[in-house]
């Protein structure tokens, strides 16, 4: 009876522990599991470099054409890398005609976002910097990257009637090519954040485009219907879909395999769909965009990376994708693409509407080492958190097995030291 007495205690005590582990774990993945900061993306892959889009400190508005200084065909500009050239205003690569005062929101964005031949492609007048409209930004528990570096917001303008700017007759939205790590340079991994919102009442119709990446020549297609070749170049932008459901917005090399994945939605004509639905834009609030990307390195084998964060929360992560066929396109700058459409006036802005953007944040990791042809031999893998890292951040993988291991040990002591020991791993 003694005997009996004396053991209860401990089986009491053996089993209060158990619980105490179980629920420590528990409360361990729940904390791994909260959304990341734009920061913390950035550290947990290994990029190098950084930039913030300069905002100004005070309101700029549109720019007024007819008040601009023109460019007249055949003069000389200043294009990529410091050269001179003459300005073929017919060109893709022309400005839209003008200067832009340095006191409205295109001639600040040209003069200091590093824009391609310094200027705005499309748009320029309908580009803006106002005062905060929006509510405040959720709380951290949603959004986890709240810090603004102005108390100016980025307007886009988008007419009545406007649509896809080389088809409309009106002129909506804006899209520019910036390289804010130099033109000459091209990198193995890009990452592009921003926060966007949608006014109240905003009208979706059909969708249309957000900011995004590009690799390969600007201008040179991957846009608009004009495919990528793999040899040529590739975009990675957001869209946003009717009811404010988002997507990433593809011109990459696509192939049957690609084409299945029941997150990816092809179209021979346009653009690939990959994640339809996994992200949302709800009017009225911020929402804020992280796009990891990774190259297929060789560029011969489609072992490239995705991962899309909602508000710091993976929403896409993917590891089968082809950016290129040859080792000779990489990633390069900003494609800061928005405007409605489509492809048709179904997709036109039926009134004058606005967007806005802020926290404008890129990063890059190493340069690409540029090889002509497929490179299987060539070229090497890059080592980054990818790979530690292929479904599950390591803390939520560890915390399951530290969680595993203690229980089921023999001992409830024993248990406590592999979950103590591994959690010490974790932290060094």
């Amino acid at each position: 009876m003694h005997a009996q007495t004396s053991s209860r205690p401990k089986k009491t005590l053996s089993s209060l522990c158990r619980t105490v582990l179980i629920a420590s774990c528990y409360l361990a993945i729940v904390v791994a599991a909260d959304p990341l900061t734009t920061d913390q993306i950035f550290a947990q892959y290994g990029f190098l470099q950084k930039w913030v889009a300069p905002m100004p400190s005070k309101p700029l508005g549109p720019n007024n054409p007819s008040n601009a200084t023109m460019t007249p065909a055949g003069a000389k500009v200043e294009l990529e890398g410091g050269d001179t050239g003459s300005l073929d205003l017919g060109s893709k690569a022309a400005t839209n005609g003008h200067r832009a005062p340095a006191d409205t929101g295109e001639g600040f964005v040209v003069d200091n976002w590093r824009t391609t031949y310094k200027s705005i492609q499309i748009g320029g007048k309908n580009i803006a910097f106002v005062p905060d409209p929006i509510i405040p930004t959720p709380p951290l528990s949603l959004n986890a990257n709240t810090t603004t570096n102005s108390s100016q917001v980025l307007q886009v303008y988008y007419p009545k009637g406007s649509y896809v700017p080389s088809l409309g007759s009106v002129t909506g939205g804006t899209q520019f090519y910036a390289t804010p790590f130099g033109a000459n340079v091209s990198f193995q991994s890009m990452m592009i954040s921003y926060e966007v919102a949608f006014p109240a009442g905003f009208n979706y119709v059909l969708g249309g485009k957000l900011p995004g990446v590009y690799g390969g020549a600007s201008y040179d297609g991957c846009s608009g219907g004009v495919q990528s070749t793999g040899s040529n170049c590739l975009t990675m932008r957001m869209m946003w879909r009717q009811s404010g459901v988002g997507e990433v917005y593809a011109y990459i090399p696509s192939n049957t395999k690609f084409c299945k994945d029941s997150n990816v939605q092809c179209n021979d004509v346009y653009g690939t769909s990959i994640g339809r639905g996994t992200v949302f834009f709800a009017p009225n609030q911020w929402t804020r965009i992280d796009i990891v990307m990774q190259l297929n390195d060789p560029a011969g084998l489609s072992n490239g990376k995705l991962a899309v964060y909602l508000n710091g929360n993976k929403v896409v992560d993917m590891a089968t994708l082809s950016y290129r066929s040859t080792g000779m396109v990489a990633f390069h700058g900003l494609m800061f693409s928005s405007f409605f459409g489509g492809s048709d006036e179904t997709y036109a802005t039926p009134v004058d509407q606005y967007i806005y953007f802020k926290n404008i944040r890129m990063a890059v990791g190493p340069e690409a080492k540029l090889y002509e042809g497929s490179g299987t031999s060539a070229a090497s893998l890059l080592t980054s958190p990818w790979r530690q890292l292929p479904s599950l951040p390591s803390r939520i993988q560890s915390s399951w097995l530290a969680c595993f291991l203690a229980l089921i040990s023999p001992s409830t002591l024993a248990g406590a030291f592999m979950w103590i020991t591994v959690l010490t791993w974790q932290v060094l």
